[in-house]
């Protein structure tokens, strides 16, 4: 079983629970079965998780979508869902504390774009896909073989940790910026 997390909670300021059950359904049209896809996060909108649930009904995905209905230090999560690939959307290629956060804690990272005017940029990561449908494709990959992709993944991961740090000699620049001359 291939878990697939989101941690966010259910807010109207989020918008991203239709388009993630359309990508559940278009791994179910692609033939993959046996994967959840996890809404971790408190529900703080009634509204948009019973229109998420409806439309899960309508797609025929419903099996394949839950919800923690609670939010959930990602330290603290069960083992069930820390051994799952955790989504991550970023605008291009900046990426927020919770995906460092998800690359520190050993978690298997995937990064998607969610900027349509920068989904043309090239990444050499497999994990860092320029929308939902190379999402969809790299799912695809990890339903055939999951331990060569999961590899790569965990290897980009620390690849990506790396270049979020300043080397020493950013920082002494960066400082040097900072500071009034005199």
């Amino acid at each position: 079983m291939i878990r697939i997390n989101l941690v966010a909670r259910v807010a109207g300021d989020k918008n991203a629970f239709p388009d993630l059950v359309n990508m559940a359904h278009q791994l179910k049209q692609q033939g993959m079965t046996g994967f959840v896809l996890t809404f971790i996060g408190a529900i703080e909108d009634n509204a948009i998780y019973e229109n998420t649930i409806r439309l899960a009904e309508q797609l025929g995905v419903t099996e394949h979508i839950a919800f923690t209905k609670r939010s959930i230090p990602m330290a603290q999560l069960s083992e069930e869902l820390k051994s799952g690939y955790f989504l991550n959307f970023t605008v291009g290629s900046f990426m927020g504390y919770s995906s460092i956060d998800s690359i520190n804690l050993g978690f298997k990272t995937i990064f998607c774009n969610c900027d349509e005017f920068l989904a043309d940029e090239k990444y050499d990561y497999i994990n860092v896909c320029r929308n939902l449908n190379e999402v969809v494709k790299l799912f695809l990959l990890i339903d055939k073989d999951a331990e060569t992709i999961d590899k790569q993944m965990m290897a980009n991961n620390q690849l990506m940790k790396r270049s979020f740090l300043l080397t020493a000699e950013d920082a002494s620049l960066l400082k040097s910026l900072m500071l009034p001359n005199g």
